[in-house]
């Protein structure tokens, strides 16, 4: 899996798009499109990377590391932070993608923060609605968590990293377990990674 953190964003492309052409509707590659839009102009956190990089990823560990098959995953990996990080309609999606891969969409999205609630309290609550989204979301939910551990001493330190680091043990490893094994065992390996980088930074 550390292959892919040494591509970049056309190179990333170009493994998801050859590796998905035989897969049957929803569109990989509509999906991709839509994500190169949704997302132009953002920037990784703490990086210099476009923000593309991150749904790319997420998609190839999808197929890679969890051995998903299933265009409605692959997509949902893709698109998990359209509706959050741009204006693109919900409608669009469900023409586009179909129901399935909006509702898995919206589970993986973000819920408001409310009024006096920390990043670690909305975030717990996301998990606790997520429990019962079902196995595929849990899955790409774990993706994008690695994805993220993996890179995490670049967008963050100190206190919110420990909590990051926390929230992805105690609230999302329990449901990685439930739902791949592969992944479970990928998503450990970088809790621990993370966990020695954060302890080393302080």
């Amino acid at each position: 899996m550390q292959e892919i953190y040494s591509l970049n964003a056309e190179q990333l492309e170009q493994r998801l798009r050859e590796a998905t052409v035989t897969m049957a509707w929803p569109s990989v590659s509509s999906a991709i499109d839509l994500a190169k839009q949704a997302h132009d102009g953002q920037m990784r956190r703490g990086s210099d990377n476009p923000y593309i990089v991150h749904p790319l990823r997420v998609a190839l560990i999808l197929l890679e590391v969890a051995e998903q098959k299933n265009a409605v995953v692959i997509c949902a990996g893709i698109l998990h932070d359209v509706l959050e990080d741009s204006n693109t309609p919900q409608d669009h999606i469900e023409d586009d993608f179909g129901s399935q891969v909006l509702d898995m969409v919206l589970s993986l999205t973000h819920p408001d923060q409310k009024d006096g609630e920390t990043t670690f309290e909305r975030n717990k609550r996301m998990f606790e609605n997520m429990r019962w989204a079902g196995r595929d979301v849990h899955i790409v939910k774990s993706a994008d968590r690695l994805d993220n551990l993996t890179t995490a001493h670049q967008a963050m330190k100190g206190k919110r990293l420990s909590e990051y680091i926390n929230e992805s043990k105690e609230m999302l490893l329990p449901l990685t377990l439930a739902s791949n094994t592969a992944l479970y065992h990928a998503l450990n390996a970088a809790i621990e990674k993370a966990s020695v980088i954060g302890s080393e930074a302080e």
